[in-house]
């Protein structure tokens, strides 16, 4: 027999139903995009239908939804109601398209964080339940009653019809274009690339990001900030808070907010900064031109498991932790230690300096390190954009999306083949760029420098090797 559910603001349903129809919004287009949505999602249905309803608080989902870790603080760091917002969000636009006619209906009441399963049968009893307020309401799914009257069907295919149409119109416009622009100049010197018909200039970086059904994860940084009584400090010494027992100036000051205040310093991942903030919408851009939607989270979500399957762009300072520090590959450009914003060069070659940027030569330029390193296997790549400062790190995201900066390097690399007399230039390498940022804007970029990287023969899955230029 199968086992009922009963929810106190609905009828009962099966246990089967209703995880059945979880496994399909999880695999409807609303959210097999959104994993950390996806992931919330199963986890607070999961726990209703196992009867665990009183796990679901919201300092117990940020610490195992949201793996905030054991300090969370939900009056200090809203993830999970931000989240819960979206979620409802989704919800309400999975049920007004593709699961209109769905069975069961899952909703996630506003206030609340345990789900409410329904009917498109359910009674008019049921809509008492919800919550009144118009501007909660529309935050919330509308129940489907017995009173629901679907679309007529010859509206449906009517619909469908049209689409159909416009995809056909689109395509054929879409091919006449390119094919125009065959004869006349390239389509991604327009800034326009198209999958299947990647410019060489733009192939240099991006060539298995622009792959049909490539997966693209951009990852953003967040730098370290601790909080204490509603003030927030950031030390550029400290990047994680495996570090806070090395940084001597945070320690002295927790001694201090324990000994007056008592209180004390407490990690949190609240803001990022202004050049991460530029670089996330000039890359989505980018790559919402070749109608591939990059899955966008923060450095410190991303996972193993992730980094497996996909390709993954790191747009962080080069001072945060992130997991593609931990990754094997080799680096020529690194960030010198403390907060003097330096960038080193572990391997100069002739007419090149060891140090870049804030220097007695150079006290005012920004610069950043674009390093392109393989991924699991030779489909995938990992991209990382880098600057000893925020705004070096917006210059590296628009040094990589700009078509005029990418036939630039695109020239480097081609001069570098062709010295190397070799029929194809190295797959991984880094470049070093210089950014002049005038009002917080970096408004010329150049190319300084870049190095090949010789990936371990045991590490490179692609079977190519490397060697300094």
């Amino acid at each position: 027999m199968n086992e009922i559910i009963s929810n106190h603001t609905t009828k009962e349903i099966p246990k089967e139903q209703i995880i059945g129809q979880l496994e399909k919004l999880i695999a409807s287009k609303q959210f097999c995009q959104t994993r950390n949505l996806g992931k919330f999602l199963q986890h607070i249905v999961r726990k209703t239908v196992a009867g665990e309803e009183s796990d679901l608080k919201e300092s117990l989902l940020g610490r195992e939804v949201f793996l905030r870790g054991e300090n969370f603080d939900p009056a200090k760091d809203s993830v999970v109601r931000v989240q819960a917002i979206a979620l409802r969000k989704k919800l309400t636009t999975y049920y007004e398209e593709e699961g209109f006619n769905d069975e069961v209906v899952i909703t996630l009441p506003k206030g609340h964080y345990v789900p409410v399963f329904s009917s498109h049968q359910a009674q008019n009893n049921a809509l008492a339940v919800l919550p009144t307020d118009q501007a909660v309401f529309q935050d919330s799914i509308t129940v489907r009653q017995a009173t629901y009257t679907p679309p007529p069907r010859w509206k449906a295919v009517g619909t469908l019809a049209l689409y159909f149409a416009l995809g056909l119109i689109t395509t054929v416009l879409l091919q006449s274009w390119y094919r125009d622009g065959q004869s006349k100049s390239s389509p991604m010197a327009e800034g326009k690339p198209l999958r299947g018909a990647i410019d060489p200039s733009y192939a240099v970086l991006w060539d298995k990001f622009l792959q049909p059904n490539a997966d693209n994860i951009l990852a953003f940084g967040t730098p370290q900030f601790f909080v204490a009584n509603g003030v927030f400090l950031r030390d550029v010494e400290v990047n994680s808070p495996e570090e806070f027992s090395d940084g001597t100036r945070l320690k002295a000051l927790q001694a201090t907010l324990q000994n007056k205040l008592h209180t004390e310093l407490r990690p949190t991942e609240t803001y990022t900064g202004v050049g991460e903030t530029q670089g996330i919408y000039l890359l989505s851009r980018f790559l919402l031109k070749t109608a591939l939607e990059p899955k966008v989270t923060s450095t410190r979500m991303i996972r193993w498991n992730e980094m497996k399957n996909s390709n993954v762009i790191f747009l962080s300072s080069m001072r945060f932790h992130t997991l593609a520090k931990e990754l094997p590959f080799p680096n020529d450009f690194v960030i010198k230690a403390g907060n003097a914003g330096q960038i080193v060069n572990l391997h100069p070659l002739e007419g090149e300096k060891s140090v870049y940027g804030r220097t007695a030569e150079d006290p005012i330029n920004d610069y950043a390190v674009i390093t392109l390193w393989p991924g699991k296997s030779n489909q995938q790549r990992v991209l990382v954009l880098s600057g000893n400062t925020t705004y070096g790190t917006l210059a590296a995201a628009e040094y990589v999306t700009d078509p005029e900066y990418l036939r630039q390097l695109y020239g480097q690399i081609e001069q570098c083949r062709l010295k190397q007399k070799k029929d194809q230039h190295s797959p991984f390498f880094q470049v070093l760029v210089r950014a002049e940022v005038k009002e917080n804007q970096p408004y010329k970029i150049t190319y300084v420098t870049h190095h090949d990287l010789a990936i371990p023969e045991e590490l490179n899955l692609t079977n190519q090797t490397a060697t300094n230029r």
